[in-house]
């Protein structure tokens, strides 16, 4: 077995998409993925859609594949009523584990893709929404996971903030070096919302060809700079035109090793800091 290989095995990957999906074609359903996944030794897997809550899928895939842990959630995108606390406490008595802020129905992903309107998290003060601090109070209720998903650089730092004063222990920014693309997001910012408690996730998604070619090197100087004990790396794959998942992950293990991390340092990012993430 290659040292890449003995790294994959026990990962973590949070953020996993799969088939169907209305908007694009996907590499696979969650089967697929899944069966993959543990056949290449994988723990775990967090399945996303943009459009509807994950938890059923992953249940009930877990019941045909039990060897892996498949997690779900729900991103609160207009399709299921936006900051929507019921759809929040529904997922978490459904057994679902994250929650994402909006994605593509951000007022600051609308905004990069040059279309109007979007969901905001913040009134014309710079404050949360009530129906935001509802939502986290469910979160910190429920021991949940709570992911920033596509909201704006300032968005997030307001939200991590208040996701401290509150004493949630599991926040993760969603792809952070995609959202430098975004947003202008930093290294500077990711590195005060990890001094506040969260992770900051990098997708190898942000590396491809067809997405930004940002290069290894420079996503290793990024989490060198963050610090590897606060990050995670996860693929955000299921697209037809990137690897499966597991077989992503596993080319991104060996890309970051050959950038310059130990692998010690990408075991903690595949491995102990997405367990510890997600509670398992």
């Amino acid at each position: 077995m290659s040292n890449v290989d003995r790294i994959l095995e026990g990962a973590v990957d949070i953020h996993v998409h799969f088939a169907p999906d209305p908007r694009v074609e996907r590499r696979g359903d969650a089967l697929a993925v899944a069966s993959q996944a543990r056949d290449m030794g994988m723990r775990g897997l967090v399945l996303k859609s943009h459009e509807y809550p994950t938890q059923p899928v992953a249940y009930t895939v877990n019941q045909v594949i039990p060897e892996i842990t498949l997690i779900g959630g729900v991103a609160l995108d207009v399709q299921v009523g936006g900051l929507n606390p019921d759809a929040v406490e529904c997922t978490a008595n459904l057994g679902g584990r994250v929650v994402w802020m909006p994605t593509y129905s951000a007022q600051a992903d609308r905004q990069h893709k040059g279309l109007s309107g979007g969901i905001c998290l913040l009134d014309e003060r710079g404050k949360l929404l009530p129906e935001v601090q509802e939502i986290l109070g469910l979160v910190k209720s429920h021991d949940m996971v709570l992911a920033t998903g596509h909201v704006s650089t300032k968005e997030c730092m307001v939200l991590v903030e208040e996701a401290r004063n509150r004493g949630i222990h599991r926040v993760v920014v969603t792809h952070g070096t995609t959202s430098a693309f975004w947003t202008g997001m930093t290294a500077a910012d990711m590195k005060a919302m990890a001094e506040m408690g969260a992770y900051v996730e990098h997708c190898l998604h942000v590396m491809m060809p067809t997405t930004y070619r940002l290069s290894p090197q420079d996503l290793v100087e990024t989490i060198r700079i963050i610090g590897p004990e606060n990050c995670i790396v996860s693929s955000d794959f299921g697209q037809d035109f990137h690897p499966m998942p597991a077989e992503g992950l596993r080319m991104g293990i060996a890309t970051l090793l050959r950038a310059g991390l130990d692998e010690v340092e990408v075991g903690m990012l595949v491995k102990d800091n997405p367990s510890r993430l997600l509670g398992l």
